[in-house]
């Protein structure tokens, strides 16, 4: 992990309420990286939010509607807002999940269509796009969704130092693309020209070293169209809008 990224969080302008040092998370916990960041994002917010871990399973049947999360486990943090509404995270470290749910989710496009307010994917890699869109989300009108990936040491099988590298190999393969909807724009807000190969991505988790070059070139073709879906999408909206 590079200094940089290890540190990065503690330029973002907001006091500490999360203490690393004091958590039980496993050493390079994706998750505690994103909760660290979503406290700095939140403030004196955070105090009224509450947990909510659910297998997936189940999650359809005790949050809103719009969650066929597959078969991994999710955690949601749901803050809340005025009036009645909520800012809800996803904290997603696919616990229990395959390929399929590792490069497939449907939940933000799901939350969209279902009239969320504000709907924005984040990573812990990039923290200043987490911070802003986690404030964006709590300010924003009505509820609102972001769906965070949290890379597990543990259950993705790869060394803690490489945490932070390991997310934005998430991003640049563009296997966890990085955009928003809501407050009137719907756009991609991290561009990787030069995108990585999904396989740089794959291949750094020990959880997907059984699969074939065969598979993962398949994979690749998955990525490839669920990007441009994306990019579609935000095309339609600027037409719509423009």
């Amino acid at each position: 992990m590079d200094k940089f990224s290890l540190y990065v969080s503690n330029f973002l302008p907001c006091k500490e309420y999360f203490v690393p040092v004091k958590n039980t998370a496993c050493p390079g916990c994706g998750l505690a990286l994103a909760i660290r960041q979503t406290y700095k994002a939140l403030e004196k917010g955070i105090e009224k939010a509450t947990w909510q871990s659910l297998p997936g399973n189940e999650a359809a049947g005790n949050v809103p509607d719009l969650f066929g999360v597959g078969r991994t486990e999710v955690s949601f943090l749901h803050i809340p807002k005025k009036g009645k509404a909520h800012l809800m995270l996803c904290l997603d470290n696919e616990a229990g999940g395959s390929l399929d749910d590792a490069l497939e989710k449907p939940m933000p496009s799901l939350a969209v269509a279902e009239g969320f307010s504000y709907v924005a994917t984040a990573s812990p890699s990039h923290p200043f796009d987490l911070y802003e869109k986690v404030r964006r989300g709590f300010d924003a009108e009505g509820n609102a969704y972001v769906h965070v990936l949290c890379p597990c040491p543990v259950g993705w099988q790869f060394d803690p130092d490489l945490t932070v590298k390991v997310a934005r190999w998430a991003v640049e393969s563009r296997a966890f693309p990085l955009y928003e909807a809501g407050g009137g724009a719907y756009t991609i807000s991290i561009e990787t020209r030069q995108p990585r190969s999904l396989g740089d991505y794959l291949k750094a988790q020990e959880r997907f070293a059984h699969l074939s070059e065969q598979e993962i070139e398949e994979a690749q073709v998955s990525v490839n169209n669920g990007y441009k879906k994306l990019e579609d999408a935000v095309q339609q909206y600027l037409a719509v809008a423009g």
